[in-house]
């Protein structure tokens, strides 16, 4: 079960990825307000859903990189560079990518103008989509 769990985080993640790009380029490329600007999104929005769940399958279960970590200390984890970017900086910046992606979702679906809807994707998206960047661990590809 870890090593599907596994497989399937990391694969979902290129579909975050795309989604996300999708998010911010279909908005700027779209100059009319209609479902077609809001839908990229709203796909983004649920793929990071999916990948939320997953990955907190993954820290609160028999992942030696999430909670089970911390059974040796926070020392511990500190120190150990690999763990702690999978264990905090990783859980972190998703978090807050997640975060956003959910805010900016919900400016968007109530925007009332194009341009709003493009500003609004291009900020919270955006921002997201750097975070997830920056939190993926890219050496254990």
């Amino acid at each position: 079960m870890y090593s599907l769990l596994v497989s399937t985080h990391s694969h979902t993640r290129w579909l975050v990825l795309v989604a996300g790009l999708m998010a911010i380029v279909i908005p700027l490329l779209n100059n009319s307000l209609s479902k077609s600007s809001k839908l990229p999104g709203l796909v983004f929005m649920i793929f990071c859903d999916i990948q939320l769940l997953v990955g907190l399958l993954l820290y609160f279960g028999d992942s030696g990189y999430g909670i089970k970590a911390f059974s040796e200390g926070m020392g511990h984890v500190m120190k150990n560079g690999e763990i702690r970017k999978i264990a905090v900086e990783h859980f972190v910046l998703m978090l807050t990518a997640i975060t956003l992606v959910h805010i900016g979702y919900s400016k968007v679906k109530n925007s009332d103008t194009a341009a709003k809807v493009k500003k609004t994707s291009l900020i919270f998206f955006g921002i997201a989509l750097v975070l997830i960047f920056a939190g993926i661990p890219w050496g254990r590809l």
